[in-house]
C-alpha cells in the first residue's frame, strides 16, 4: 500500500492573522460542506476535500510505462490564522484489469488512483519523490492551484505581513507491518524537500497529517533562518534590522508546536526528527539569537536617548 502526496506552504497574503470565524469563511470553498476547526493548542482550520479526476502517466524509477486513473484529494489548512498549506494526495491501488473502466468505477473511490503498470510500489514511490516529468502526475501543481485560489480570495487584504518564500514538501507513505515506523527527510534545495515515511498499514491514512505538520515546521525553521540572514545583510548595510526581527518574532513563534495535530501513534516520527536533524534545537537557537539581537539593539537605542541611563 502506498500514498503519494505533496504539500505547499506559504504565509497568507494578509496583513495579520485571521480570526477563527474569518478563517472558516476563507476556507469555505465547497458550498454545503463545512470546514473543520480546532482552537487548542493553536487554532487550525481545514477545508473540505476537493477531488480532481486524473488519467495520466506516473513517474517511476527505474522508468517504465505506468498509467494512473482515478481521483486526487486536495485540501487547504490554515494554522494560527496565518500559515496557509495545501495538501494533495492519492492512494495507489493496482488495477485488477489492464483495461480502462467506466468513470463511475473510479469516482466511487475518493482520493484513489488505480495504476496499470508492471512497476512495483517502490518504483512508483521513488519516481514520485525524485522525478516529475512534464506529462506525468504532478500533485504539486494540484496543490499549488488550490493555494493560488485561496490567496486570491476577496476575504484577504493582500498585504504581505512578512516577506517569506513558499516551500514544497513532496512525500510518500508506504505500509510495512514488519518494520518500525520511520521517516527520512531530504532537503533538495531552498524550496523543495522530499520525505519518505514507512508505517504499519493501520496508520497509513494518518501519514498525510504528519507530513503537513512536518511541512509547517520545516517552513517555520526555513523562514527564521532566512530572517536571520536578512537581518545580517540589513545590519551590514548600516540599517536597523529591529523592525524585521520584531515582526518575525511576533508572527512566527506562536506557531511552533510540533506534533500538536498529529495522530499520537505517529508522534514517534517526530521523535526521530528531533533526534536528527533536531528541529526544535535549531529553532530554539535561532529564536534565542533573534531575541538577543533585539535586546542589544533596544539597549543601544535607549543609550542614545538624552539623559537616559538604562542601568539606573
Amino acid at each position: 500500500m502506498l500514498i503519494l502526496g505533496e504539500v505547499r506552504t506559504a504565509l497568507l497574503r494578509n496583513s495579520g492573522p485571521l480570526s477563527s470565524a474569518r478563517a472558516a469563511d476563507l476556507l469555505s470553498i465547497k458550498p454545503g460542506r463545512p470546514v473543520l476547526a480546532t482552537e487548542r493548542p493553536i487554532n487550525r482550520t481545514v477545508s473540505p476535500d476537493t477531488l480532481m479526476g486524473v488519467d495520466c502517466r506516473l513517474s517511476t524509477v527505474p522508468k517504465v510505462k505506468a498509467r494512473g486513473i482515478g481521483t486526487v484529494a486536495v485540501r487547504a489548512t490554515l494554522s494560527g490564522g496565518l500559515l496557509l498549506q495545501s495538501s494533495a494526495q492519492a492512494k495507489v491501488e493496482f488495477a485488477e484489469s489492464q483495461s480502462r473502466q467506466k468513470w463511475s468505477h473510479y469516482a466511487r473511490k475518493r482520493g484513489v488512483v488505480e495504476v496499470m503498470t508492471k512497476a512495483e510500489s517502490g518504483h512508483l514511490a521513488e519516481g514520485h519523490r525524485t522525478r516529475i516529468d512534464a506529462d506525468t502526475l504532478d500533485l504539486g501543481a494540484v496543490s499549488q492551484h488550490l493555494i493560488g485560489l485561496i490567496q486570491q480570495r476577496p476575504q484577504l487584504d493582500h498585504v504581505v505581513a512578512l516577506r517569506t518564500r513558499p516551500t514544497r514538501l513532496r512525500w510518500t507513505a508506504e505500509a510495512d507491518d514488519t518494520a518500525e515506523p520511520s521517516v527520512h527527510l531530504h532537503v533538495d534545495d531552498q524550496v523543495l524537500r522530499t520525505v519518505r515515511v514507512v508505517v504499519p498499514a493501520s496508520l497509513l491514512d494518518s501519514a498525510e497529517r504528519f507530513c503537513v505538520d512536518l511541512a509547517l515546521h520545516d517552513w517555520l525553521l526555513t523562514t527564521v533562518d532566512n530572517v536571520v540572514e536578512q537581518a545580517d545583510r540589513i545590519a551590514a548595510a548600516g540599517s536597523d534590522p529591529l523592525p524585521l526581527l520584531t515582526s518575525a518574532l511576533g508572527l512566527l513563534v506562536k506557531l511552533w508546536m510540533p506534533a500538536a495535530h498529529v495522530d499520537p501513534r505517529l508522534r514517534v516520527l517526530w521523535d526521530l526528527m528531533e533526534a536528527q536533524p533536531g528541529f526544535t534545537r535549531q529553532w530554539q537557537a535561532q529564536i534565542t539569537w533573534i531575541r538577543d539581537q533585539m535586546a542589544v539593539r533596544t539597549i543601544k537605542a535607549l543609550e542614545r536617548l538624552p539623559g537616559h541611563d538604562v542601568f539606573h
